[in-house]
């Protein structure tokens, strides 16, 4: 007879992983919906960080269904094809309405007024010309995650908003009385682990395997900021 402990341990592991540069990254374009590949700086990051996940076995591979984390899916785990992701809409980046594609310089005077009054109360607010905030995005983050198995090691290739926000449902909805932010590369990693469902941060933002980790970028501030 075989006895089975009160308590039977799962574990399941998930590996974030922001795509690559691209050229609206570069320019501090809002990026959101639009469908922009990686430029070559891009591709660079995602054959480094294939050397990270050399050997490493992943039970599920998921991607956004944009381009940028597509590519950067493909060139980080070279062995496997695109058939082999699995692509999901709820992995996109929140879509940047009236900014997509624009610097904050060209948007209008009233078109940053909206978007600093947005970023004041991004969970109850939409973001302006569209109907999605961190809210709706954390609920269809969280609907996506409910369909996962138990135990497993995934990596997922999605945005810088979504992880975040991916993060942000585990701590809290930051206080905005308090002001500090976190970085996220591109191609930065961050890893989670749920023991029956209860999580624990193991790392964020690890970019160990770009050769120039130590140079970071400047941070991501507030909507007008300088």
């Amino acid at each position: 007879m075989t006895i089975l402990p009160d308590k039977i341990f799962f574990m399941l592991e998930i590996w974030w992983v922001r795509h690559g540069s691209t050229e609206w990254n570069d320019n501090k374009r809002w990026q959101g919906h639009s469908d922009v590949r990686l430029n070559e700086n891009g591709r660079r990051q995602a054959r480094f960080l294939a050397k990270k996940l050399a050997g490493i076995q992943f039970t599920e591979v998921w991607s956004s269904d944009l381009e940028r984390s597509l590519e950067t899916a493909l060139l980080a785990l070279p062995n496997i094809s695109l058939n082999d992701i699995k692509k999901d809409r709820r992995l996109r980046e929140l879509n940047m309405g009236i900014a997509e594609g624009k610097t904050w310089e060209e948007l209008t005077p009233l078109q940053q007024q909206d978007i600093v009054a947005w970023w004041d109360d991004p969970y109850n607010l939409y973001f302006p010309g569209t109907e999605e905030n961190l809210r709706t995005a954390s609920e269809r983050l969280r609907e996506w995650q409910q369909a996962l198995p138990e135990e497993g090691k995934i990596i997922v290739f999605s945005h810088g908003g979504l992880i975040r926000a991916a993060l942000w449902d585990i701590t809290g909805v930051p206080d905005r009385s308090r002001r500090w932010s976190m970085e996220l590369g591109n191609t930065g990693i961050m890893r989670i682990r749920y023991q029956n469902n209860y999580p624990t941060l193991v790392s964020f933002n690890d970019i160990s395997h770009l050769p120039d980790y130590l140079n970071l970028s400047e941070a991501q501030k507030p909507p007008g900021e300088n």
